[in-house]
């Protein structure tokens, strides 16, 4: 008999205390009418075995081996490896609790005519945990709620004109009909090793308005200062660049109204913070402030940021993006260094991330 959902989870160089309790924590789970389905991506390190020998053990666990392709080619290769009615994803780092599977089980059950579930998540920082609830009760999202979750990913969530601390950019906190990806060919962009994600999002929350909300932490989000989300990277403008591209497309394909292009104009200027952040401004990079300063000009004088430096709108930015915004538009990258630089310190300070 065929289970009802597949986890999928791409794994490359994973500490190995931490993808065991991955699997052990699925491995645990209180039902078992579901498979994993490990894409090892290549890893060169003891990953694939660890991966084998849980397939050894249970027979609910599929590994699929490849060259190393990315993080977008993997998930691709488990969404086309699923024969389920369900597709969730979970991140090799990151553990669930025990009735992780039960729940969308018993929520499915009940309201199967629904397309994208959504669920609660705990952060894990070092020594402290924050659960993210998106509201106060289980139940079907209306209208509203729908409008703002599917604008999110192309700026942010916002309720009631106000940013909304909850994750709506990333997989690992739904559960997804299978049919709705694979009928409309939704795959992660293999271009995208960052943010693919949010690509992902963006383009498939705007296929359906059949939204359903989970009030149960189900998935824990171990914060790692070391991730590949921190490390320097010469690639992170190149990666956004990807993503405005795919944005495009998006709100092109569906005709979406004004409102997203002034979401998207924020997002092509607030983006350039994990630009300066993980590349121009980054410890690591040996470049002359001079010419770091030349390339952001010739960033800025370029398609898509001289048209968002025209047309953004202060209100689709939260009061810490207008400031990077106003010092943006006057080029005062030494404010703006300061800024980016200052942030980061006052994070380390704080302790709060994890340390590999």
């Amino acid at each position: 008999m065929t289970p009802f959902l597949s986890i999928i989870i791409p794994i490359y160089k994973i500490k190995e205390s931490y993808l065991r309790e991955c699997f052990d924590s699925l491995l645990a789970q209180d039902m078992k009418d579901f498979q994993i389905i490990a894409v090892d991506d290549g890893s060169p390190d003891q990953s694939g075995d660890i991966c084998d020998e849980y397939a050894q053990k249970d027979e609910r666990v599929i590994v699929i081996h490849q060259e190393n392709a990315g993080v977008s080619v993997a998930r691709n290769a488990g969404i086309k490896a699923a024969s389920t009615e369900w597709i969730t994803f979970v991140d090799p780092d990151d553990w669930v609790e025990s009735n992780h599977v039960s729940t969308l089980y018993n929520a499915q059950k009940k309201y199967n005519d629904f397309d994208i579930f959504w669920f609660d998540y705990v952060q894990e920082f070092d020594g402290k945990s924050n659960v993210k609830y998106l509201k106060d009760s289980s139940g079907v999202l209306d209208k509203e709620w729908v409008h703002n979750l599917k604008i999110a990913p192309f700026n942010f969530l916002s309720v009631n004109g106000r940013a909304y601390e909850y994750e709506t950019n990333t997989i690992w906190n739904k559960m997804y009909r299978a049919s709705l990806l694979k009928d409309n060919e939704m795959w992660f962009d293999p271009k995208a090793r960052k943010g693919q994600d949010v690509i992902f999002n963006a383009e498939c929350l705007q296929l359906t308005d059949k939204f359903y909300y989970i009030h149960s932490a189900l998935y824990h989000y171990r914060y790692l200062q070391e991730s590949v989300t921190n490390r320097f990277n010469e690639k992170a403008q190149y990666y956004n660049e990807v993503a405005f591209e795919n944005y495009e497309r998006i709100i092109k394909k569906f005709s979406l109204p004004e409102e997203y292009w002034k979401a998207y104009y924020a997002r092509v200027l607030t983006r350039l913070y994990s630009c300066m952040r993980l590349f121009y401004f980054h410890p690591e990079n040996r470049m002359s402030r001079k010419l770091v300063n030349e390339q952001l000009n010739q960033t800025l004088d370029k398609y898509p940021y001289n048209v968002a430096l025209k047309k953004v709108d202060r209100t689709t930015l939260t009061q810490s993006q207008r400031i990077f915004v106003f010092f943006l538009k006057k080029r005062a990258y030494g404010i703006l260094r300061i800024l980016v630089n200052g942030r980061q310190s006052l994070k380390r300070l704080s302790g709060a991330r994890l340390k590999k």
